[in-house]
């Protein structure tokens, strides 16, 4: 767990710099890289691949539109359907994906309600028609750059491995 909270330190100080306009981050995505390398040598279950796919490429907002647009979700249910659909390779943590909502709703690509029924209440997000045409858009970006990058890895692959 402690990497996690490193790892979430060195993204947000990186997320930071960037918006106030330094762009000098190497420093912050050197440490980053490096914890992953850590935490792979520790734990063999977990898959750097994965993770950064997803944290580092801005493609979980996609995922999570992707979710969204199939039925509507709390962010507990988000995180448990990531976490089953990487077979538990990846986990993510509350502390990106909460921030990573938040945002999404201020950009208005999602939007959510309170449900009071049940045990204790939730908020349930959707996603608004704004969100729908973005989903659409980086569909097509995102569709033709991942069938790119799985020729590369495949390659790479077929050569570190399959000789």
């Amino acid at each position: 767990m402690e990497e996690n909270k490193e790892l979430k330190k060195i993204l947000e100080k990186i997320n930071q710099k960037i918006k106030s306009g330094d762009i000098n981050i190497a420093k912050e995505i050197f440490l980053f890289k490096k914890l992953h390398i850590e935490k792979l040598l520790e734990s063999p279950d977990y898959n750097v691949f994965i993770s950064s796919m997803f944290t580092t490429t801005g493609f979980l907002s996609f995922y999570i539109l992707y979710l969204l647009q199939k039925k509507d979700y709390f962010g507990q249910e988000i995180i448990n359907e990531i976490s089953e659909r990487t077979e538990s390779c990846w986990i993510p943590n509350p502390g990106v994906i909460y921030p990573l909502l938040r945002e999404m709703k201020e950009d208005k690509l999602i939007e959510g309600k309170w449900i009071t029924k049940g045990t204790h209440p939730r908020f349930v997000y959707h996603i608004t028609n704004k969100g729908i045409e973005q989903y659409k858009k980086l569909y097509s970006i995102i569709k033709i750059k991942f069938k790119e990058f799985r020729a590369i890895t495949d390659k790479i692959s077929e050569e570190l491995f399959e000789k």
